[in-house]
C-alpha cells in the first residue's frame, strides 16, 4: 500500500483524503481489513491520534467500520458522491446560511405537524444525547434528530434537503464533537428545541432552531480561526 508522508497542518484530513483515494482506486476494496492504527501512523508518518481522527471521519457517514476486537475494516463507497467531498468545497458559513433557510421555518412547521409518533423519536434520541460520551454514536444522533424534525414537518423534500445538509457538515460535527468543548452545549440546544416540539410553540422552534444553528457556526468558527 503507497501512502505519502503527510507535511500539511491538517494532517487528519489527509490521511482520510489518502485513504478515501486508496479506496475509490480499489487498492482497499469493500470488506477489506485496514491496517492497524500503528501501522497507519508509521506510513503516513503521524501520531495514531491524528490516524484516529481521520477514519472517524470516514467512519462518520459509513465508509469504514470498526469491528471489537477485529479492527478496521471498508464498508461501504456510498458517501464517496454525498457529503465526505462536497464538505471541503463549501464554507461552513455557507452551509450555515443555507441550513438556517430550511431549518428554521422547518422547526416551525414541524411544531405545528408533528405527530405523537415523531415526538417519541426525538425524545429518545435527546435521552441518548445525554447519556453518550462516544462521539461518532452522538454525531449519528445528531444527523437523526435533524431528520426526524424534518420528516415532522410532513414535506419529503424537507427531509432530503435537510439529509443532504446534515451530511455535508458530519465532518464539522464530528471535529466540534471532539474538540470543541465537547458534547454538552448541543445537547442543551437540542433540548430546547424539542421542548418547543413538544409545545407545539411554532415561534418557539424557530427561536430555538436559530441559536441552535448560531451557536454551532459560533463553534465552527472557532475551529477555523
Amino acid at each position: 500500500m503507497r501512502v505519502t508522508k503527510i507535511e500539511r497542518t491538517s494532517a487528519a484530513d489527509e490521511v482520510r483524503t489518502q485513504i478515501l483515494a486508496l479506496i475509490e482506486s480499489g487498492d482497499l476494496a469493500v470488506g477489506a481489513k485496514l491496517p492497524s492504527e500503528h501501522e497507519l501512523a508509521r506510513s503516513f508518518g503521524v501520531s495514531r491520534a491524528v490516524v484516529r481522527e481521520g477514519l472517524g471521519s470516514l467512519r462518520s457517514v459509513g465508509i469504514v467500520e470498526s469491528r471489537a476486537g477485529a479492527g478496521t475494516f471498508v464498508r461501504s463507497l456510498r458517501a464517496t458522491h454525498g457529503g465526505l467531498l462536497l464538505a471541503g468545497r463549501y464554507s461552513s458559513g455557507e452551509l450555515h446560511e443555507v441550513r438556517c433557510h430550511i431549518e428554521i421555518p422547518g422547526a416551525a412547521l414541524a411544531a405545528s405537524r408533528r405527530t405523537d409518533e415523531h415526538l417519541r423519536r426525538l425524545e429518545e434520541i435527546v435521552a441518548r444525547h445525554a447519556g453518550t460520551q462516544d462521539a461518532d454514536a452522538w454525531v449519528r444522533d445528531d444527523l437523526l434528530f435533524h431528520v426526524t424534525l424534518a420528516e415532522a414537518t410532513g414535506n419529503a423534500l424537507q427531509v432530503r434537503f435537510v439529509t443532504e445538509l446534515r451530511e455535508l457538515q458530519s465532518e464539522l460535527t464530528l471535529t466540534m464533537a471532539r474538540r470543541a468543548g465537547g458534547l454538552a452545549a448541543p445537547v442543551e440546544e437540542h433540548g430546547a428545541v424539542l421542548e418547543a416540539i413538544r409545545r407545539q410553540d411554532e415561534e418557539s422552534a424557530r427561536r430555538a432552531m436559530t441559536a441552535h444553528l448560531d451557536a454551532i457556526q459560533s463553534r465552527s468558527q472557532l475551529l477555523e480561526g
